[in-house]
């Protein structure tokens, strides 16, 4: 008889562990919602201008991301005395390197796209906006750069896939992780978090971006300023 209640046991814990495994994802992105400023407050974010600069081979490379939520995407690029972009749109997307031998805009081929449209928000980004998640889960903790982290895999309402790593301190975001079609290869891209600063609008954003190609530091952000749209149209 003991050995049977033993066995109840095991299978009531097997099955509470894996109902408070689930719940524990939503919680932890709930957390990480809050401490960067609650979803309140970020659902009045409308538009964000981000200016800073890349150090990588030698080179200062000037960027500066605009986002209208859920319209448009844009990013310059001002390296070696040319001007570049990227605009992503819920439509389209286009793509001018000078530097790197183009001489037209041209258009991002359709998974390319699909693939870079979650960035035309802003807050999904962030990963603060819950209605845009279809499935997380906890896929254990992990540390990055001596930070101890829950370790969750999120599933976007596209498809899209990222693992997220979330500091188990402040639950600030400081690490995703995700797979992007770039010249018709799937390539692993991480990006790590830091330097966030709490802006006068109330959220908490983080001014540095960390990529394999190099640390993006930005200098300044303008949170829900007008932006003209005509922005997300191809020039050249």
């Amino acid at each position: 008889m003991q050995v049977l209640k033993l066995s109840f046991l095991a299978i009531a814990m097997a099955v509470t562990g894996y109902t408070t495994y689930a719940q524990t994802a939503d919680e932890i992105i709930q957390k990480h919602i809050e401490a960067v400023g609650g979803t309140k407050i970020w659902d009045n974010i409308k538009s964000v201008k981000l200016k800073g600069a890349m150090s990588a081979q030698g080179m200062e490379i000037d960027m500066t991301q605009t986002i209208v939520e859920n319209k448009g995407m844009r990013v310059d690029i001002n390296a070696m005395g040319q001007a570049g972009y990227t605009i992503i749109t819920p439509t389209e997307g286009w793509m001018y390197m000078p530097f790197m031998g183009q001489t037209k805009p041209e258009a991002l081929p359709a998974d390319q796209l699909k693939s870079q449209q979650s960035k035309i928000s802003f807050r999904n980004n962030m990963l603060v906006d819950k209605s845009q998640i279809t499935k997380s889960s906890l896929a254990g903790k992990d540390v990055v750069n001596k930070i101890a982290c829950y370790k969750l895999k999120v599933t976007d309402k596209d498809g899209g896939e990222q693992t997220c790593f979330i500091d188990q301190t402040t639950y600030f975001l400081v690490r995703t992780e995700m797979k992007i079609k770039l010249q018709d290869d799937d390539q692993d891209v991480a990006v790590n978090y830091s330097d966030f600063k709490k802006q006068p609008e109330g959220i908490t954003v983080p001014m540095t971006y960390g990529t394999p190609q190099g640390d993006l530091k930005y200098k300044s952000i303008e949170i829900n300023k007008t932006v003209d749209e005509a922005i997300f149209k191809p020039t050249n």
